[in-house]
């Protein structure tokens, strides 16, 4: 618990910093982040998960701060690394995302789209679809929890004014982002291959029966063999899904080692 007797400047100064990096994982993370969760329930919950932080840190050695600018700019990274964090973690959702559009085009609904207000933009149905299914995946799985850790393991490696950025770490995120198009490929793989082959099956009838209207026929038989492919291929999903965010978050560890000191 907090020792609001002995509680210093320094420390004081300690919280400001936590809180800062505890602030991008309540405006942009999956679940904690989401736009329908109420401002003030989410500043309660930033106030709460840094106080538990600080309360268990051990005290941390601090330099003197007597200006503004280089508080701004302490409180600057830890807002980076938080962002580090949120962005890792979402990777698997912009993977399933674009896999939902891939083969929402290839199914014929190219222009079905919706209003997604977490981006502010219109996005595929099915890709939205594929969206708020992996949220829920992630509850099922403790993403959540797991999210939680990883932040309470970034002050092991990551101290408060301990992040460091250099051209190492920047590397390893842009290694780990490509990991959106592994994921996009692996969750879209069975309906591409099932779109594929129903594209083969239709143009060889269009050869054999020249008078049959393939393009009327072909459109609904698309559509539906695509959404009968992702029904059955739900467990396989949820497999992609939970893989991945096991994968990303132990990448997070070597990320930290490039950004702090162990």
């Amino acid at each position: 618990m907090f020792d609001f007797i002995n509680f210093t400047a320094e420390r004081a100064q300690v919280f400001l910093l936590v809180i800062t990096r505890s602030s991008s994982i309540f405006m942009f993370a999956p679940i904690l982040g989401h736009r329908s969760i109420p401002k003030l329930v989410k500043v309660s919950l930033m106030i709460l998960l840094a106080g538990l932080i600080v309360s268990t840190m051990p005290t941390i050695e601090m330099e003197p701060i007597d200006s503004i600018w280089p508080l701004l700019g302490l409180m600057f990274r830890e807002f980076l690394i938080g962002a580090v964090i949120t962005v890792v973690f979402l990777l698997t959702f912009y993977g399933v995302q674009t896999a939902g559009s891939i083969i929402g085009y290839q199914m014929g609904l190219a222009m079905a789209t919706e209003f997604d207000p977490s981006t502010s933009a219109q996005v595929s149905v099915i890709g939205r679809f594929w969206y708020m299914l992996a949220l829920l995946i992630f509850l099922v799985i403790d993403g959540h929890h797991l999210l939680i850790q990883a932040f309470a393991d970034s002050f092991r490696l990551i101290p408060p004014a301990g992040v460091v950025i250099n051209g190492e770490a920047g590397e390893m995120i842009l290694r780990v982002s490509a990991y959106v198009f592994i994921v996009g490929l692996k969750v879209a793989a069975p309906a591409l291959i099932t779109l594929f082959l129903t594209d083969v099956a239709l143009g060889t009838i269009a050869k054999t029966m020249p008078t049959m209207n393939v393009f009327f026929v072909g459109i609904p038989v698309k559509i539906a063999m695509g959404l009968f492919v992702m029904a059955i291929s739900l467990p396989a999903f949820a497999y992609v899904l939970e893989q991945s965010i096991n994968y990303l978050n132990s990448e997070l560890r070597e990320i930290y080692l490039a950004m702090g000191q162990a």
